[in-house]
């Protein structure tokens, strides 16, 4: 993979390509934004945000109904308040957003809580506000590709580039977790942009973008060793750009003293690693209702992308699957590997675009040597991609699980491991029952006029 020289019209070019790129899956992703909680989990990292937007605390107690249910969102900390178990990161730019577009004018955010059936609850006091800020995964999902796309402009011509981006935005679960507002994708998001700028050697900026990506996720420092090859290429005297790093561990831990008056309380009570490690692995790779390659099938040409990587730069392949093995491993081995009520393989999402790169790896290749057969079979897994992203906007997946559980026709267990009745499945079968009032794509049903 030789690089092309840096020269200022290819620097006007990148620019161009990394704000088209952006504008166009901001659209794709804000327009098919759910801009709606789907879930208890949603709801405490919205309900924090939205706090400390109106006022400057990170207390839910506003959610202590949820409580009612022994819904896992957090638990009880200082002063005996309510606060969410969840990382800061979307919290934070959930605040941002909200007090960006909030109008004091405006009726409230109601969310009805489908986990529960308690009812109606006022979530925020701006109801524009409220659905401006829980838009930004889609921000952040298009930000993630486009940062994706400079990476990968700095070794294919741009006919790769177009064809790879466009299999990885449209084609995997990133499009769907963009929809919401789970933390990975910033997660994801940021470590792309750290991923970037240590392959560009510049330590400074990778360091910083990491920092930024462990409020997200902190498991995201097992990136580290690509920040250090930032450094080694750069020179020793670039160590300092630790102190990014060093900063952001430090205010997650200011973080939970603040919630629960300890260093090292994130909330998860007695939640930890104890699923079996070869149960997980098989249930994150090939159970129907969650594995990675089930709902982002494209993702299955990284494998072969990984060898070419091999065969050009075995460091830099180590450095990307590092990060990749260690999530699989970490996922695998906690107590709730599935994710809970979250459709999709959610908790490998911050992993996606590193496979991304790697799906970039084999369509050059592809393209240089073209094979009928091999074209042939991303076409089928593009298809294939895009349909499970388009499917899960014809109805909320949630709604969609709960009531054929309700129902009796499936329990959850069957929604992860079982091939006739796991959750993809129950989406298909939901298609019978479908209409447009059900999409679940706050912008698109709200253009229809029946279904304000």
């Amino acid at each position: 993979m030789k690089r092309k020289g840096w020269l200022t019209s290819e620097r006007t070019t990148k620019f161009i390509g990394f704000v088209l790129c952006f504008i166009t899956f901001l659209c794709v992703y804000g327009l098919t934004s759910r801009s709606d909680i789907q879930s208890g989990d949603e709801a405490a990292t919205f309900a924090t945000g939205i706090s400390l937007a109106t006022k400057g605390d990170f207390a839910i107690d506003s959610l202590s109904w949820l409580l009612q249910k022994d819904a896992s969102i957090g638990q009880l900390g200082r002063g005996g308040h309510l606060y969410s178990r969840f990382f800061p990161g979307t919290s934070l730019g959930i605040a941002f957003l909200y007090n960006l577009m909030a109008h004091n004018l405006d009726k409230p955010y109601i969310w009805g809580g489908l986990e529960t059936g308690l009812g109606d609850h006022v979530m925020a006091p701006s109801q524009f506000g409220a659905h401006f800020a829980l838009r930004l995964n889609a921000i952040l999902g298009a930000f993630g590709i486009a940062m994706l796309l400079l990476l990968l402009k700095r070794y294919f011509p741009w006919k790769t580039v177009f064809i790879s981006v466009l299999l990885f935005g449209l084609c995997t679960d990133w499009w769907y977790q963009s929809r919401g507002v789970f933390l990975e994708v910033g997660a994801g998001a940021f470590l792309m942009a750290a991923i970037y700028f240590a392959d560009r050697e510049e330590p400074y900026l990778s360091g910083l973008m990491l920092a930024i990506s462990l409020i997200f996720r902190p498991t995201n420092i097992f990136a580290l060793p690509i920040w250090g090859y930032a450094v080694w290429k750069k020179g020793w005297k670039s160590l300092w750009s630790v102190a990014f790093i060093l900063i952001s561990l430090c205010l997650l831990i200011v973080y939970n003293y603040v919630r629960f008056k300890s260093l090292f309380d994130f909330g998860y009570g007695g939640e930890g690693f104890t699923s079996p490690l070869i149960q997980g692995l098989v249930g994150v790779l090939i159970s129907p209702g969650r594995s990675v390659f089930f709902y982002s099938p494209i993702v299955i040409l990284a494998i072969t992308g990984g060898r070419y990587i091999f065969k050009k730069d075995r460091l830099k392949l180590i450095l990307l699957l590092v990060p990749v093995v260690c999530y699989l491993l970490l996922i695998s081995s906690w107590h709730n590997w599935d994710g809970g009520a979250s459709w999709g393989s959610r908790l490998l999402t911050p992993i996606l675009p590193i496979l991304g790169v790697m799906i970039g790896t084999f369509t050059h290749q592809l393209i240089l040597k073209p094979k009928l057969a091999s074209i042939l079979v991303v076409i089928l897994l593009g298809c294939i991609g895009v349909g499970i992203q388009l499917l899960t906007i014809t109805c909320d997946p949630l709604m969609v699980l709960i009531d054929y559980i309700g129902s009796g026709y499936a329990n959850y267990s069957q929604s992860v491991i079982s091939f006739d009745k796991n959750w993809l499945a129950l989406q298909l079968m939901n298609l019978t029952h479908w209409n447009w009032c059900k999409i679940d794509a706050y912008t698109l049903r709200n253009i229809w006029t029946a279904c304000r």
